[in-house]
């Protein structure tokens, strides 16, 4: 019954594939096509039309943008002798709760009379749980507050109506200043503790600090590019073999590719074809429309969803996030046919030429030995099924 199934699906090919061969004499002799983002998932694939026998894709795995790590922050008011004043642990409305705030900094609750006639505010901001312990050092019980991430300080100045002026004077003429001031940091090794000095503007009343902690993005490695290569020679085998391209490091950018069936499921991995530059080549067979889905990624991303999948490369303390795959560079790809259910070839190796219709339509009506290894069994049946999809049965 399998057979008679892929017989007749085989035969049903077979005009699309002198169709699609006799196009040969009006390809051109070389074609490269550029991978454009977004497309980083199967929904989002870029659609590449092959209109040569001399393909080459080239694209970029690249650095993308994600939220940073959102510390805990804990602020304090000090005093000249570096006493503590005021504290405070989660009050501010921005970023994620877990962010600072204080209100109300008037004389004698947080502006600091320097006795010469100006006065200062006197900032730290660390990560708790520094601070709880009566000490401002980065520490907590001697042991790293391990708060990672940036954070951005606004502190508002209003003058005795209440009102927040957008210009402020400074004293003795030390300038103007914009009204609200803006400080960002962040915290790199999870022990920092910092402290900020601002000189109070010329008729400032009282003044607030807010925290907010989800500010701040990181660059990581985690691209991962889909395409689907279109207008290939039904049920042909091609291979898609990494030729070119230098990650960031200027070493070649350390690959990984999948071959996906038309619901995103992974059909077959790529291997490492060229041990001394660790290129990969995968080879596959184009469906009956003839079209094949090929995702690049970086090496240990199996499940292409950006993220290395045995061991991070690159780990920040925060909940131990995992960044990425790690593996940012340029990458370019040769397309070639190896002929009508090939064993794959050797890499890079010379091209078996296309195959003509007499070739195509005897191979493709083989008894439906699709693997052409003799027999016709489930092995023939999950090629079918993994380039046509699955049909459930007649319930009769």
């Amino acid at each position: 019954m399998h057979s008679r199934i892929i017989m007749a699906a085989l035969a049903a090919t077979a005009a699309l594939t002198g169709a699609a061969i006799a196009q040969d004499s009006s390809w051109p002799v070389s074609s490269v096509h550029v991978e454009s983002e977004d497309n980083n998932t199967f929904e989002t694939k870029n659609h590449i039309e092959v209109v040569s026998t001399e393909t080459h894709v080239t694209g970029k795995l690249q650095k993308t943008y994600i939220d940073d790590c959102e510390p805990d922050t804990f602020l304090v008011l000090f005093d000249k002798l570096n006493s503590h004043i005021r504290h405070d642990d989660n009050s501010s409305p921005l970023g994620n709760g877990w962010a600072s705030a204080l209100y109300d900094i008037a004389d004698g609750s947080g502006l600091i009379d320097n006795g010469d006639g100006t006065r200062s505010l006197r900032i730290g901001v660390t990560g708790r749980a520094d601070g709880l312990d009566g000490n401002f050092n980065g520490l907590f019980q001697n042991n790293p507050h391990q708060q990672f991430g940036e954070f951005t300080m606004t502190v508002t100045w209003y003058d005795d109506n209440g009102v927040c002026p957008e210009l402020l004077t400074l004293p003795d003429g030390l300038g103007e200043v914009a009204n609200p001031q803006v400080y960002v940091d962040r915290f790199e090794i999870g022990a920092e503790a910092f402290h900020i000095n601002y000189v109070v503007p010329v008729g400032v009343d009282h003044a607030e600090i807010e925290i907010d902690n989800a500010t701040g993005l990181r660059l990581t490695c985690r691209d991962v590019d889909f395409l689907q290569l279109e207008n290939l020679v039904p049920l042909c085998d091609y291979c898609f073999t990494q030729v070119g391209g230098i990650d960031c490091e200027c070493r070649p950018t350390d690959t990984l590719v999948g071959w996906f069936d038309k619901l995103g499921e992974i059909i077959a991995l790529s291997y490492c074809w060229d041990l001394d530059t660790g290129y990969d080549e995968l080879c596959f067979t184009a469906d009956s429309q003839g079209r094949a889905c090929v995702a690049i990624t970086g090496e240990g991303d199996e499940d292409f969803d950006g993220h290395r999948d045995a061991g991070p490369r690159a780990v920040v303390e925060c909940d131990q996030r995992e960044w990425g795959h790690g593996v940012c560079g340029c990458w370019t790809f040769a397309l070639r046919v190896i002929g009508l259910h090939g064993e794959g070839g050797q890499p890079m190796g010379p091209d078996d030429g296309n195959p003509d219709d007499t070739d195509i339509i005897l191979n493709a009506m083989n008894h439906g030995d699709i693997n052409l290894d003799g027999i016709t069994n489930t092995a023939d049946l999950g090629i079918l099924l993994g380039n046509f999809g699955w049909t459930a049965p007649p319930s009769n």
